[in-house]
């Protein structure tokens, strides 16, 4: 499997091939790669469009498109955990909705008046305008909070991903607000944050390995594309069809609730 983040910027896994958001470039980087499964990696709505264009023109037997809607950072990690040797294509949802939930994202940005999502209080908005304030965005609880003297980004974890803007939030920013030097800093990340300052940092709870490696261990629940008859997850990433499956192997089905039908043989992951 290879995969191309479209718009990704500099910085990012190396194993990721990167292509700007122009179906032209989308299409040209494709047609460098070997004759395998391809995923085109987003996670904004104009490239999500590109991706899908692309895939009309190039057909759907060998290309996907994974959309993930995540912070730069985050979408970096998740990167890296799709890009983990020997998967498959059928298996870059379960492994990117794996490695997004064990990681956390925090930022720190000087003002918090254009931010819509989390949306500040009024008093934080009206403190966006005082000199000196910065606000500490929590990407996963959708809170805001004033910044305390630290960001709270969670030590421990095997990847460590920041981006920031040219003009450092506090003096501080060099030194204790990360709890270690970043393993990858993105660059040509553009406005990561609707603030004149800004920094992102997101880090994954433990090893990358260990969430690639339980995403793979639930892979006898995953469905098959009535299209394509691809593994899946939810919906798949080259047709755009969600998932079939008995009702039974549901996990969301205790099993004294389950209704007494017979498998689908048809249902069978091949």
């Amino acid at each position: 499997m290879q995969v191309i983040a479209i718009g990704g910027p500099e910085g990012v896994h190396p194993a990721v091939h990167r292509a700007e958001r122009a179906l032209g470039a989308v299409v040209d980087a494709v047609a460098e790669l070997p004759a395998d499964d391809v995923v085109l990696a987003t996670r904004d709505e104009q490239a999500r469009k590109i991706a899908r264009a692309a895939r009309l023109v190039l057909g759907p037997e060998r290309v996907g498109v994974l959309h993930v809607d995540a912070p730069c950072t985050a979408w970096a990690v998740m990167l890296a955990g799709i890009s983990a040797p020997g998967l498959t294509a059928s298996s870059a949802r379960a492994v990117a909705d794996e490695v997004l939930a064990r990681t956390t994202t925090r930022a720190l940005v000087s003002s918090v008046a254009s931010l819509h999502r989390p949306a500040p209080t009024f008093r934080q908005h009206a403190g966006s305008y005082l000199p000196g304030t910065a606000f500490v965005v929590d990407a996963g609880r959708a809170t805001v909070g004033r910044f305390r003297g630290s960001l709270g980004v969670p030590d421990g974890g095997d990847v460590l991903v920041v981006a920031r803007s040219a003009r450092p939030v506090v003096r501080e920013e060099d030194g204790a607000l990360l709890p270690r030097t970043p393993d990858t800093e993105l660059t040509g990340v553009g406005d990561g944050w609707p603030a004149a300052r800004w920094l992102e940092a997101s880090t994954i709870d433990g090893s990358l390995g260990t969430a690639v490696t339980t995403a793979l261990s639930r892979s006898y629940l995953w469905g098959a594309c009535d299209a394509c008859g691809r593994a899946v997850t939810a919906a798949c990433i080259f047709c755009d069809i969600g998932e079939r499956r008995p009702r039974a192997a549901r996990p969301d089905i205790q099993p004294e609730t389950q209704p007494d039908i017979q498998p689908d043989p048809q249902g069978a992951i091949s």
